[in-house]
């Protein structure tokens, strides 16, 4: 979980993470290190969808589960095409930003003053939270 918690990513390609301590691009190692082993479980993971965490979603990733695709499951969900209902569950004045939010995805529900980030994963009772940021 260490290597999750020290990476700097910007929910780019997984091999673009780079380690906090040495400040180099993630190894090909790194990304094949399996960071959830439990064989018989799905993981669920709780995505924030607004800058407050107040509104997220829940989704399961089946195990045994490495850096690598933890962090392409991260980016797809946070890629997926924004919707109406979504966006009304998120923000009220959302669309004051964005008249249009066809081309928008999910990321685009983050503050968009400073570039959101991923700044790792903390157990929950339900599972583990995608903690975004900037810290």
């Amino acid at each position: 979980m260490d290597i999750l918690n020290n990476l700097e990513w910007y929910f780019g390609k997984p091999k673009d993470a780079i380690n906090k301590d040495t400040r180099k691009k993630i190894t090909k190692k790194e990304l094949k290190t399996v960071v959830f082993e439990e064989a018989k479980n799905n993981i669920t993971f709780c995505f924030p969808l607004n800058d407050d965490f107040t509104v997220y979603e829940n989704r399961e990733l089946k195990c045994p589960i490495t850096v690598e695709q933890l962090l392409n499951f991260i980016s797809d969900f946070y890629n997926e095409p924004l919707t109406q209902d979504v966006v009304d569950k998120a923000y009220e004045d959302f669309t004051d930003r964005y008249e249009d939010i066809s081309n928008l995805t999910k990321y685009h529900l983050f503050d968009d003053t400073c570039t959101p980030d991923f700044c790792g994963i903390h157990p929950t009772d339900e599972g583990y939270f995608v903690n975004i940021g900037p810290e």
